[in-house]
Order: C-alpha cells, then structure tokens, then sequence
C-alpha cells in the first residue's frame, strides 16, 4: 500500500508538470514521461533504490541555472516525493537513533533556509529554497513520529499536501513568470491584473505553503507541533518561530502577485488554469475538512 500512496503521489506530479510542459516548453515531455517511468520502476525494485531520488535534489541545486524551469519543477517535486518513500520506509525498518538531535537540525536549517527564502530575489532559488523546507518538514515529521509512535500518518500527511500545494505553487509561478523569463520575484508585480485566475491560485498555494488555518498544509503542522509538544514543548516553541519565518517567506509572494498595476493582459491555457483552480480547491477543501485527509491517509496505509 505504501508503494501504491506514492506512486499516486508520483503521477498527481507527473500530470501537473507534463500539462505544464505541454503549453510550455513540449521538448521536456519525453524528459519528463522518461524520468517518471525510470523512478517508479525503481520504487518497485527496492525500497532502498529510491535513495537515488536525493540525486534529483541536488540536480536542482547544483545546475539551477543550466535546466528549464520545467526540469528544475520535475527535479525538485520527484526528488521530494521519492525520497520521503525512501526516509518513511528507513524509518520503518530501522532503529534511529538521536531523534531530539535530528529535529534539532531540522528545525535550524529550516530557519536558516527560510531566512534566506526572505530576502531572495531570483524565482528559481526562492522555489529550491521552499522545496528543501519541505523535503526537511518530511525528515521533521518522521523524526516526531518514531518518537511519539504515530509514524504512519504523521509520515506520510505533509508529502501528502506537499504534492498539492508545491505543484499549484510550482505552477501558477511558471506561468504567471512566463516560464521563468520574468527571473525575479519582483518581476511578478501587478500579476493579479495581468492574469487574475492565475493569481488567485498562485495566493492559495502560498498561503496553505505558510501554514495559514484553512488550508491542508496547516493540517499538517498543526499535527507535528502537536506530538512534538509530547517529546519537548521546547520543541514547539522554535517550531512556532519556523511557522513564523515560512509565513513572512511565503507571504512575500502574496504581496508581490498583488500590489502593482499592469495594463497588459495574459491568458493561460483553459486546461492548464483549470488544473490550477482543481488543486487549489484541494488544497481549500483538505483544509476546512481535515478528517478527509486522516480519511485518505488511513485508508491507503
């Protein structure tokens, strides 16, 4: 069942980007379908073998600026996906030892990662940056959940709304920056009246990413900072903090796509804008009805 959860997961991925590429930038189509069918193969060989998917992480760290927005998007939501199969299952199997340790770093680099988030400035890095927060929120998650016992569905909930909210966030951001022409964040000004549908979406993808109530990633914070106040309110305390800092990052898109005026009008493709608004409707709806998610999660596991 574990296999199957991500190979969902996987292909939720798939289908967003490769409509993506699709209007966009076609000659990535056969890249992408490629690397899909090579790590679902793999996932299927071994649990361990999808350790390799840390290799499509630090692609997209290392030629950011060498890759299309399109590959940078399949890198970093494949290499999430995947390597959460591989750290759920680690975690599972073995015995991991120093958690309080790894929650620790955790829980730093993410506040120096979203320090960083803050202040930066190119699209590319800003979402590399977001990506890393999130693959760490999964390491996070398991680490509280092998502590508290509750490994299953805290493993598996922020994977779960990642792939929603990261695809709609990855998305409206390529099309609202005209896949990646448009390198800056600040670039984006004035979007709301370029192309509002667009817009509103790229709203609720960042704000669910920030952790806002209402919206499916809150459900899954609100879960972790929950059990780790089991382990050590200490913990909480700085995971406050974390939540905080992601909500001035993420936030920092939310302003961009609305202040500013543009005359000019852009329109996305209808089947595009449509799968947009279907995950952003998602994304509304695992929130106000979180029991779906515990529904889904413990059905599938």
């Amino acid at each position: 069942m574990i296999e199957s959860f991500f190979t969902i997961l996987t292909l939720i991925s798939c289908f967003s980007i490769g409509t993506y590429a699709f209007f966009h930038n076609k000659k990535d189509l056969l890249f992408l379908l490629l690397l899909t069918a090579s790590f679902l193969t793999i996932i299927r060989l071994n649990w361990y073998t999808s350790a390799l998917s840390l290799s499509l992480l630090i692609l997209s760290i290392v030629f950011i600026k060498r890759t299309s927005y399109t590959q940078m998007v399949t890198f970093s939501m494949f290499g999430s996906i995947l390597f959460a199969y591989f750290l759920l299952n680690f975690f599972l199997y073995f015995v991991v030892s120093n958690l309080l340790l790894i929650i620790v770093c955790c829980v730093v680099l993410m506040c120096f990662l979203a320090i960083n988030g803050i202040f930066e400035d190119d699209l590319e890095k800003y979402l590399i940056y977001s990506n890393l927060i999130q693959t760490l929120f999964v390491l996070l998650d398991l680490s509280v959940a092998r502590a508290t016992g509750r490994i299953m569905r805290l493993g598996t909930i922020q994977i779960f709304n990642y792939t929603f909210a990261g695809s709609l966030l990855f998305l409206t951001l390529g099309v609202l920056s005209k896949d990646n022409k448009r390198k800056n964040i600040s670039k984006l000004t004035g979007s709301i009246h370029r192309n509002k549908l667009t817009s509103i979406c790229a709203v609720i993808a960042a704000v669910s990413l920030a952790g806002v109530p209402g919206l499916n990633m809150f459900v899954s914070e609100w879960l972790l900072f929950r059990k780790s106040f089991i382990i050590n309110p200490v913990i909480t305390i700085f995971g406050i903090f974390l939540a905080l800092l992601l909500f001035v990052m993420y936030f920092k898109i939310v302003y961009v796509c609305m202040v500013g005026k543009s005359k000019v009008r852009e329109h996305s493709p209808k089947v595009l804008s449509g799968i947009c608004v279907g995950l952003g409707i998602i994304c509304l709806i695992l929130g106000l009805l979180p029991n779906i998610q515990f529904f889904i999660l413990d059905l599938t596991m």
